[in-house]
C-alpha cells in the first residue's frame, strides 16, 4: 500500500522527484490521458476504418474472376497474383515510412505530415472508387486503376503510419516517472511507462474498433458491388481529415529538429570510417581531443543514438512475425473461400482478428498483466513480444491443420472449387465448415496484442528526442520486409501447398520464438527520465 499522509500535508496537484526506496514501495499509476490524446486515437481509429474497408475485399476483387458464380471478384487474377499484388501494397506503404519519419522529424512535424500524406491516401481511394466502377471494368480499367491506386494509398498510409503513434504519446505533456499525493492521502508513483502503455493499449483497442469496418464493406460488396465497398472507406477519411485538421489547436506541436538525419549519417559515417564501426569515434569529445575537428552535436546525442540502435535488435524477427500474421488477410481469406461459409462472405472471417482483440485487450489489461506481476514476471515489452510470437506460431499450426481437413474433405480434396466429377465442372467450395476458422483467429489476436502494442511502446521509449518518428519507421519497416518476403514467395501460395505453408509457418515461428526469449527475455527499454 502507499504511504499515508495527513489531510493537511496533502496536495493533491504536487509533484516530485521519487527516491529509489519510494519507487520499489509505492504503488505505481499510471496518469491520466489528455483530450488531445483521445482526438488522436479517434482518427486512428477512423483511419483504420478506411484501411480495413477497403483492404477487406481485396483479396476476392483481385483474385476472382467478374463472373465467378460462387464468390465476387473483378479482375480474376488468381490467389497467388492477388497475394502479390496485396504484398506490394504492404512494401510501399511501410517503405515510405522513411522518407516519411525524416520529414516529420526534421521539417514538418507529425500533424502537417499526416496531414499531407493523408491526401496522398484519400486521392488514391478516390482512383479505387473509380476503376471499380461497373463501367470502368467493363473497359479494362481496373488492373490499371487498382496499381495507380495502391501507389498513392501506399505513400499516404506509410507517411500516417511513421507519424501517428509518436504523435499520440507527444500529447502526454508530462511524461517523467514521479510521486503524487492524491486526495485520499496516499502517494503513489505517476509511471512513465504504465502511462505510455496504457495509452498505446486505448490506441490499439481504438484502431481495432476501426478494423470492424471489413464487416460492412464486405457486406456492400456482396450486395451492392466492389464499387460500394470501396466508397465507405473514401467517405470516411475525408470526414476525418477534415474533424483531425479542424482539432488543430487542441494538440501539442513539437518543434521539427532540422538536420538531425545529416547529423545521424555524419555519425554513422565517423563510426563506420574510419572508426571501424565504433561508436565512440564519432563522439564529439574523439573528434575534438583526437583530431582537432568541431561536430554539430554532443557526447549525448552520440549516447542516445546508441541506445536507439541497440533497442532496433529486437525487432530483428518482425519481418517472419508480420508475414505470418498478414496470411490473415490474404491466404486465409482464400482458405475460407474453400470452405462451407452459410451465405457470410468469406472475407468477413478475417474480421474474427479486430473482433477478438477488442474482447482480449481488456483482460490483458485487467488480469493477464497482474497475474504476470504476481508470478514475479514483468510484463515489460520483450516478455510480451515473446508470449506474442508463440501465439502466433500457435495460429499457423492451426491453419495448417484446418487446410488440411478442407483438403481431405469433398467434393474436390485438394483442388478445392475447381475439379471434374463424373464429367462436370464442380465449383462450390468443399464440405467442411468455416467455423473451423475461429481458433485461427482468436489465438492470433491474442498474439497481436502482445507483440503489435509491445512494438509501438518500445520504438517510442527508445528514441532519443527528436527521433520519434523515425524509430517508429524503422519499426513500420518491417512490414515492408516482410511484404518483400511474401511477394518473394508468392507463387507458392496455391493449392495444394497451403499446409505445408502453413506448417513451416509455424515451425520456424516457434524456433524464432525460442531463440527471441533467450535473448531478450531480461531486456527492458530505458525510458526513465526521458
Amino acid at each position: 500500500m502507499g504511504e499515508k499522509l495527513t489531510p493537511q500535508a496533502v496536495d493533491s496537484t504536487q509533484s516530485v522527484d521519487p527516491s529509489p526506496a519510494q519507487l520499489e514501495t509505492l504503488r505505481h499509476v499510471a496518469d491520466h490521458i489528455p483530450t488531445a490524446a483521445w482526438l488522436v486515437v479517434l482518427f486512428s481509429s477512423m483511419e483504420r476504418f478506411t484501411y480495413f474497408a477497403f483492404s477487406g475485399p481485396l483479396q476476392n476483387y483481385i483474385q476472382n474472376p467478374l463472373d465467378d458464380v460462387s464468390r465476387p471478384g473483378a479482375l480474376g487474377l488468381g490467389q497467388s497474383k492477388a497475394t502479390a499484388l496485396i504484398c506490394f501494397l504492404n512494401v510501399l506503404s511501410y517503405t515510405t515510412v522513411i522518407p516519411a519519419a525524416i520529414v516529420a522529424d526534421g521539417y514538418l512535424g507529425p500533424f502537417v505530415t499526416i496531414c499531407i500524406f493523408s491526401c496522398f491516401y484519400l486521392s488514391g481511394l478516390l482512383l479505387l472508387f473509380l476503376t471499380s466502377l461497373p463501367i470502368s471494368l467493363q473497359h479494362n480499367a481496373g488492373v490499371g486503376g487498382l496499381i495507380a491506386a495502391f501507389i498513392l494509398i501506399g505513400i499516404g498510409v506509410g507517411g500516417i503510419k511513421s507519424s501517428v503513434s509518436p504523435f499520440l504519446a507527444d500529447q502526454l505533456k508530462r511524461t517523467q516517472t514521479r510521486i503524487k499525493y492524491l486526495p485520499n492521502g496516499e502517494s503513489v508513483v505517476i509511471d512513465r511507462e504504465m502511462t505510455i502503455s496504457k495509452l498505446y493499449g486505448i490506441y490499439y483497442w481504438g484502431v481495432n474498433i476501426g478494423g470492424l469496418s471489413g464487416i460492412a464493406s464486405t457486406e456492400l460488396e456482396k450486395i451492392h458491388g466492389f464499387w460500394a465497398a470501396f466508397l465507405l472507406p473514401l467517405c470516411s477519411l475525408a470526414v476525418s481529415l477534415v474533424a483531425f485538421f479542424m482539432s488543430r489547436h487542441r494538440y501539442v506541436h513539437h518543434k521539427p529538429q532540422a538536420g538531425i538525419l545529416m547529423r545521424v549519417i555524419k555519425i554513422l559515417r565517423l563510426a563506420i570510417w574510419p572508426g571501424k564501426f565504433s561508436l565512440s569515434n564519432a563522439t564529439a569529445s574523439h573528434q575534438q581531443g583526437q583530431l582537432g575537428r568541431t561536430v554539430d552535436w554532443d557526447d549525448g546525442f552520440v549516447s542516445e543514438f546508441r541506445v536507439a540502435l541497440l533497442a532496433c535488435r529486437v525487432w530483428i524477427i518482425y519481418p517472419i512475425v508480420w508475414l505470418c500474421f498478414s496470411q490473415n488477410q490474404t491466404n486465409l481469406v482464400s482458405q475460407a473461400a474453400a470452405m462451407q461459409t452459410y451465405g457470410i462472405p468469406n472475407d468477413m472471417m478475417s474480421n474474427l482478428n479486430p473482433i477478438s482483440v477488442l474482447l482480449v485487450l481488456p483482460l490483458m489489461q485487467k488480469f493477464i498483466y497482474p497475474v504476470l506481476k504476481r508470478c514475479k514476471v514483468d510484463p515489460r515489452p520483450t516478455v510480451r513480444m515473446t508470449l506474442g510470437f508463440i501465439c502466433i506460431a500457435a495460429s499457423m499450426a492451426l491453419a495448417a491443420g484446418v487446410q488440411q481437413i478442407v483438403y481431405d474433405s469433398g467434393p474436390c480434396y485438394d483442388s478445392p472449387r475447381h475439379c471434374m466429377i463424373d464429367g462436370k465442372l464442380e465449383e462450390g467450395p468443399n464440405h467442411v465448415s468455416v467455423a473451423l476458422q475461429v481458433p485461427i483467429y482468436v489465438v492470433g489476436a491474442v498474439g497481436e496484442t502482445f507483440f503489435s502494442v509491445a512494438g509501438s511502446e518500445w520504438a517510442y521509449n527508445s528514441a532519443p528526442a527528436g527521433m520519434k518518428s523515425l524509430l517508429q519507421a524503422i519499426y513500420m519497416l518491417t512490414l515492408a520486409v516482410s511484404s518483400l518476403l511474401g511477394v518473394a514467395i508468392s507463387p507458392i501460395f496455391k493449392d495444394p501447398w497451403m499446409t505445408i505453408v502453413f506448417a513451416v509457418f509455424a515451425g520456424v515461428m516457434f524456433m524464432l520464438s525460442g531463440i527471441f526469449a533467450f535473448c531478450f527475455w531480461r531486456v527492458s527499454s530505458k525510458t526513465e527520465g526521458r
